[in-house]
């Protein structure tokens, strides 16, 4: 059988909701094997027709990602330790990066990690590591089939060995070791669990035996620990869900008899009262710097004394000017006369900024960027080995991600390690124009909206993706992708609108599209869309809707809310059942940002956009391919399932409504031939059905 069939299957929670699919929330019943069974068959129809399309997509985006891995095939900012280097590596044709280790002064570097020795069907993923503070070890995890319960190796660095039996933490857990290379803290506690833990591992000169230590338990769900650059501080936070506000402890680890067992933590900062966030910084000295969006939507820097660090004597130095926002800064040392430094990473209508300040956050210079067009600096850190470095990530649309170093001395940035355009016949990513625009939404404001257009492209109507994310205070900033650009290639035109419930301008941004003002974020969604049809950029018979996780709620929403405006709608990985989703997945995690369905007032909000709930019989639905991943621990692939279902149940039209299921992988991470064919199989389903018909080939 494909379709499943519909019977009544209620439940309470003072009003009843009829849910009739609940029984394919089981991931491994018989009656669930058998559908999905049937899906893939129905889903095998329909590949003819997209054949040559999907395997042209899938070339272009393979040369693509090799383009990005020959031009930068450091994958992520090293982290260095004494002598050593330590950076991901991806060259072209590989599927899996692989963690290197480098001689700081002969250069020398070899494997220290490669998840291909460990499985060579590409399913199991480095996803953690973190060196000590001498480089002599190193923690790390490795997730199999797409687990977000990975377990917590430790190596000894210059033997490339194991030393020590993993531990099951239960979880995907940072890692803050201990000065002296004596233990390491991290988090213990599944992510259902309702308490979570931070424990202390003992290793034993030999490493033949370790004890673990509880030094800190909480019901937040969400818990983190850290250290600052010696190793002095300890830094704990921890929240109610993700992006929920965060409550923020610290405790200096050099205090005169001090156990690291029995940390004095002593809570600094609630954010968990009035949902704001703060993340600590340790600087050079006795000086410490927070972020927080506590009275600073778009986040101000604040001095923090560790001799009286609640938040209270917080001295606020750095605000950005209205409509930026701080997304990093780094701590640094003037190499002259020691003076601290901050350099402080903004962004501004998807501009990024690059500042000097002083320790009293006067302004001293600033820093020029690779461009100056719309794009993204991410992970900026000071160096723990050259206290006047800070190294940081840089992409835009049509540029890889590339590692470069900001030198104090003089003042400058330069790529941290050398290009290798050269040695790769084709090192230029296909011209594309980004436009910057904006919209106005229902109620007057104003959305910010990206344009990717083929070079040369002064209007529409063309065949077009739309997307946005929408939720949790995330982003969807300037980034090298071979899946936009492989679109744009063929000639179709990638739409990104940047709406309410992200973080395009801060919190307050945020909080206009959370919880009971969710609906807010479908509604500017929908209102990008009509005014890609206005403006003549598009028409329904050509616009797709693309998303993966929030995103894949908000491409839900707009299939079930507005099913005429879109020719295509793909949902990756979404949550879809806004009643039952605390209780799949992970979701118990994320009531903060929608509601909770206990609550009446919540439940109606959560039932007026819930897409499986909004699901209607006799509505003709746009063609739709729902895709997940089998093994999703995150969103929780019952999702996919349970929309799907009510879809073939309810439309009346005869466009086709599929559902793709990967094996062993998860929420994220995937070998890259496995993310390739999964965008290969998205695109051509957008160009079999908006009609782009000349997706080319590799240069």
């Amino acid at each position: 059988m494909v379709f499943a069939d519909w019977a009544e299957h209620a439940y309470t929670s003072a009003r009843y909701v009829v849910d009739p699919y609940r029984w394919l929330e089981d991931d491994d019943s018989q009656e669930t094997q058998r559908w999905l069974d049937g899906q893939e068959a129905l889903r095998q129809q329909a590949l003819p027709a997209m054949g040559e399309c999907r395997v042209a997509f899938r070339d272009v985006m393979q040369e693509l990602t090799d383009i990005g891995s020959a031009i930068s095939p450091v994958a992520g900012v090293p982290v260095l330790r004494e002598s050593r280097r330590f950076y991901l590596h991806c060259q072209p044709g590989q599927d899996l990066a692989v963690l290197m280790v480098a001689d700081e002064q002969t250069g020398a570097a070899r494997v220290l990690i490669d998840p291909l020795t460990e499985d060579t069907s590409g399913t199991t993923t480095l996803v953690a590591w973190r060196p000590s503070w001498s480089g002599r070890l190193l923690a790390y995890q490795l997730s199999r089939g797409g687990s977000e319960q990975p377990e917590l190796r430790l190596l000894d660095v210059e033997s490339g060995r194991d030393v020590a039996q993993p531990i099951q933490p239960g979880r995907l857990t940072p890692v803050s070791w201990l000065s002296d290379d004596s233990g390491y803290y991290y988090v213990k506690g599944a992510a259902t669990d309702a308490e979570q833990q931070i424990c202390l591992r003992r290793l034993e000169s030999r490493f033949s035996s370790s004890s673990d230590v509880t030094v800190f338990r909480t019901l937040m769900r969400q818990l983190t620990v850290m250290a600052s650059g010696n190793g002095r501080w300890l830094i704990v936070s921890c929240s109610a869900g993700a992006r929920s506000g965060n409550d923020l402890y610290l405790a200096d680890l050099n205090t005169i008899g001090c156990d690291p067992a029995a940390p004095p933590l002593q809570k600094i900062f609630d954010g968990a009262t009035d949902n704001s966030r703060a993340l600590l910084k340790a600087g050079v000295s006795e000086l410490m710097y927070a972020i927080t969006t506590r009275d600073a939507a778009g986040g101000q820097i604040c001095r923090v004394n560790p001799q009286q660090p609640n938040y209270d004597a917080w001295q606020p130095i750095i605000t950005p000017s209205p409509g930026s926002v701080i997304t990093g800064c780094a701590a640094l040392t003037e190499p002259t006369n020691s003076e601290p430094r901050l350099l402080v990473a903004t962004s501004a209508h998807g501009h990024p900024a690059l500042r000097l300040h002083n320790q009293d956050g006067q302004w001293l210079a600033d820093i020029p960027t690779p461009n100056n067009g719309p794009a993204t600096i991410t992970r900026l850190a000071g160096s723990q080995t050259k206290p006047g470095h800070a190294r940081f990530l840089f992409t835009d649309f049509t540029t890889p991600h590339t590692v470069y170093r900001f030198d104090l001395a003089d003042q400058t940035i330069q790529p941290d390690a050398p290009h290798t355009r050269a040695h790769h016949p084709a090192t230029n990513a296909p011209e594309a124009t980004v436009h910057q625009m904006g919209y106005t939404s229902d109620d007057g404001t104003e959305i910010p909206l990206y344009l990717i257009v083929p070079a040369g492209c002064t209007h529409g109507p063309r065949p077009t993706i739309l997307t946005a994310y929408g939720g949790f205070g995330a982003t969807i900033y300037p980034t090298y992708s071979p899946s936009l650009l492989a679109w744009v290639r063929a000639g179709g035109i990638y739409a990104i609108a940047g709406v309410r419930g992200g973080g395009e301008y801060g919190s307050a941004w945020h909080a206009a599209g959370r919880h009971h003002n969710k609906p807010t974020a479908f509604a500017d969604f929908s209102a990008a869309a009509r005014w890609l049809h206005a403006q003549g950029w598009t028409t329904p018979q050509q616009l797709a809707v693309r998303g993966a996780s929030h995103s894949g709620l908000t491409a839900a929403v707009a299939l079930t809310k507005d099913p005429h405006l879109y020719a295509a709608v793909v949902c990756s990985d979404a949550l879809t059942d806004m009643i039952r989703y605390p209780h799949l997945g992970i979701g118990s995690w994320w009531i903060n940002e929608f509601g909770d369905p206990d609550s009446p007032a919540d439940r109606n909000t959560l039932l007026s956009y819930s897409p499986y709930h909004n699901v209607r019989a006799g509505t003709a639905y746009p063609a739709v391919l729902v895709t997940s991943a089998r093994h999703d621990d995150r969103v929780g692939a019952a999702h996919s399932r349970k929309l799907t279902a009510a879809l073939q149940h309810a439309t009346a039209a005869t466009k086709p409504i599929l559902l793709r299921t990967e094996n062993h992988v998860g929420h994220d991470d995937r070998a890259t031939s496995r993310l390739i064919d999964l965008h290969a199989d998205i695109l051509a389903f957008c160009a079999t059905h908006t009609g782009l018909t000349h997706p080319c080939g590799p240069t």
